[in-house]
């Protein structure tokens, strides 16, 4: 949502009793809702994008990491073999043809984002070949946003230098937390130092826009020690701070299991005081919070895009809309136009090999109904600004959205200390309580969502 006013935090008694498991909405329909499908979809709908001309995000993955952090829930694939990489980026080169092939007609390219595990796996001449190939098979617009996550134990100067001269101007750094027993647990060690020695080269680099990611709701996790955490990280003056609420989910992720064995995750009472506490700490150092996670200087680019309604929810979180779809090159990448998501194959092999048949590697997604362009239309404005104009969907959908969403209004009545719905302005307005549980009020429009499933994450 945009710029939260200045108003006092809810209580974490509140916040843990109303906490629940839900989507985090960074799609809708969300990812657990996807099927089996083939690149048909991925083909009709490029060459639809590729007729209109219209703006796109390039989302590259690169699923490679030297070591495993026991936290982590994206898709990854474990090497320290560095040729893995450059091989890589040949077969992305061969996607971005079929990409291109599909649209048709070349599209302006907004934003490109280099995603992982981690992008700077890349040795310097392979993420020289990347930027290449991204500028042969796409017209990337002169001032299009370009943005990297990058890893501070293993970037080296050389990379910066490449990246450099290849026009990055965005980065995202992970940090998690820096105090060491917390470190020990989730198997990532990282200093202060060496995430100090990279956000200064960044920044002679030319980076205008840094981002540090934080976890909360790690085993070992004080209020104390997150303290002296935010207070290193705000030392280090990021554009922005995403405070992301840890998802312990190791049924899916079976390396979590070694949190359980190395020390007890906090309970719901005592993620919220983390979270009330973190909040409390960043707004003090001058930064405004930003829908459901992400804090900014007033003064970056993403809180100017908030306070202009251009902020927008994607599979990245969230982001300056530059955009309506996104398209994703690699394994596992997913991508999301007005009409569709798809997701590539997540494993190496299998993305490899649908690529060497001919086709694009597409394994699972989605065409969208017009009933969730509508509901994907609300929930996408709900966690951008907390608030809901339905007299503004009236208009954009030509639907009585009082009667189209009267059972979820009818349910906010029980979730009054969340969400109020005026009648007279039509207007559904999130409380301080709602805005820190916002995947609640969102999860009442979703009809995907069964109250009580595990399909989801911890809302707080």
């Amino acid at each position: 949502m945009s710029a939260a006013p200045a108003v006092a935090l809810p209580c974490v008694e509140s916040i843990a009793d109303r906490a629940m498991v839900a989507p985090r909405y960074t799609s809708y329909p969300p990812a657990t809702a996807f099927g089996p499908q083939t690149d048909r979809l991925a083909k009709s709908e490029l060459a639809r994008l590729g007729k209109e001309r219209a703006p796109l995000s390039l989302y590259v993955h690169v699923p490679f990491c030297r070591s495993l952090c026991w936290y982590c829930g994206c898709n990854v694939t474990i090497s320290r073999n560095a040729d893995r990489g450059d091989a890589y980026v040949d077969t992305i080169a061969t996607e971005m043809v079929r990409v291109a092939e599909a649209l048709g007609a070349p599209a302006p390219v907004t934003e490109v984002s280099l995603g992982g595990g981690s992008p700077n796996f890349l040795r310097p001449d392979a993420l020289t070949k990347l930027a290449t190939a991204i500028g042969r098979y796409f017209t990337v617009t002169p001032d299009a946003r370009r943005s990297i996550e990058l890893d501070p134990r293993a970037t080296t100067p050389e990379q910066i230098d490449a990246l450099a001269a290849a026009g990055w101007n965005t980065v995202s750094i992970g940090v998690q937390d820096f105090d060491l027993a917390v470190q020990e647990i989730i198997g990532r060690h990282q200093s202060v130092a060496e995430t100090t020695a990279l956000v200064k080269a960044v920044r002679a680099a030319g980076v205008d826009d840094l981002n540090m990611d934080l976890i909360y709701g790690l085993p070992r996790q004080t209020e104390a020690s997150m303290a002296v955490t935010l207070d290193e990280v705000i030392a280090l003056a990021p554009d922005r701070i995403a405070l992301f609420g840890y998802a312990h989910v190791p049924e899916m992720r079976p390396q979590q299991r070694m949190l359980e064995k190395k020390g007890r995750l906090p309970d719901r009472y005592e993620r919220a005081a983390l979270v009330v506490a973190a909040s409390e700490r960043l707004r003090a150092a001058g930064y405004v919070a930003l829908g459901l996670d992400h804090f900014a200087k007033p003064t970056s680019r993403l809180a100017r895009a908030a306070a202009e309604g251009r902020m927008t929810r994607n599979f990245q979180g969230y982001a300056e809309r530059l955009a309506d779809a996104v398209i994703g090159v690699g394994a596992s990448s997913i991508s999301s136009t007005p009409r569709a998501h798809w997701q590539n194959h997540s494993e190496v092999a299998a993305w490899d090999e649908a690529l060497a048949a001919g086709g694009l590697p597409v394994n699972r997604g989605l065409a969208l109904s017009h009933d969730d362009r509508i509901r994907g239309d609300a929930i996408t404005t709900l966690m951008c600004t907390g608030e809901l104009d339905l007299a503004a969907l009236d208009r954009r959908w030509e639907i009585d959205s009082q009667a189209y969403f009267a059972d979820a209004l009818t349910a906010l009545r029980e979730d009054a200390d969340l969400a109020e719905f005026d009648p007279a302005t039509r207007r559904v307005h999130t409380t301080p309580l709602g805005r820190v549980l916002i995947r609640n009020v969102c999860a009442r429009f979703d009809r995907y969502h069964t109250p009580g499933t595990r399909r989801g994450s911890a809302t707080v």
